[in-house]
């Protein structure tokens, strides 16, 4: 099967995608084709689960990018935080104006908002900056499965944008212990060694870097399977 066929089997296009063919010469023939559904795990789970190493129904959480609440309302503690501009959630404003005026420190932050490169390592940052000892930071669509999923601007209805990019990033860093969860589109997750390090700026090199440079960095991510994922959770754990 051609690339052309291949990209309309597996993600329904149309012949006549104007964004597609404004962009086709980013096209990459790798297609990852993970299938999320059949991994029996996804955000909640995990969120959930950090959620009980860090305190459970008495820990602070804190929601970068709400949409439905889908997460948001799957999270049982009693002091939750969410922000997003649009919808959903506690806050409505831009990370970028709720990390300004915040105050507070949180033992789980999850980030969903805007999938810029930019705007992740900026929120990837602020959360670092107000989070508690022993606490978890987790990012949402690590994993594209084609160029399609991460190319920016969007040309596809599912969008993860170009997140991987901090995902390297947070890897590279000192005082960062991270893992990038092979579950729902790819969770990040990310515990400090150090106190509030500054995350490694790689933006000269992946500003502009496309489809096939993830591709070809991909073990950088540190990709971890569920099981192993939560052996590294629980042993982190017992060091807090």
């Amino acid at each position: 099967m051609n690339l052309s066929k291949r990209l309309k089997y597996i993600f329904g296009l149309g012949p006549k995608n104007k964004l597609l063919k404004k962009y086709e010469h980013h096209a990459h023939p790798i297609v990852f084709e993970w299938d999320w559904k059949k991994t029996n795990f996804n955000r909640i789970a995990l969120i959930n689960h950090l959620l009980s190493r860090v305190g459970g129904y008495s820990a602070k959480y804190l929601e970068i990018g709400c949409a439905s609440n889908a997460l948001f309302d799957s999270v049982p503690c009693q002091c939750k935080v969410g922000v997003d501009p649009a919808k959903g959630g506690t806050h409505r404003m831009t990370s970028d104006d709720f990390f300004k005026q915040n105050k507070e420190q949180f033992d789980l932050i999850f980030i969903d908002g805007l999938h810029h490169y930019d705007q992740v390592h900026r929120d990837a940052q602020n959360a670092i900056n107000c989070l508690r000892p022993g606490g978890w930071i987790a990012f949402h669509d690590f994993l594209p499965r084609s160029w399609l999923e991460h190319h920016v601007p969007p040309v596809h209805g599912y969008w993860t944008g170009d997140c991987w990019k901090a995902g390297l990033e947070l890897a590279a860093t000192g005082g960062i212990d991270f893992r990038t969860l092979k579950i729902d589109n790819g969770v990040g997750v990310m515990r400090l060694t150090a106190e509030r390090p500054t995350i490694v700026d790689m933006t000269n090199e992946l500003a502009k870097a496309e489809f096939d440079y993830y591709a070809n960095a991909l073990s950088k991510l540190n990709i971890v399977e569920w099981d192993e994922g939560m052996r590294w959770i629980e042993a982190a754990s017992q060091q807090r």
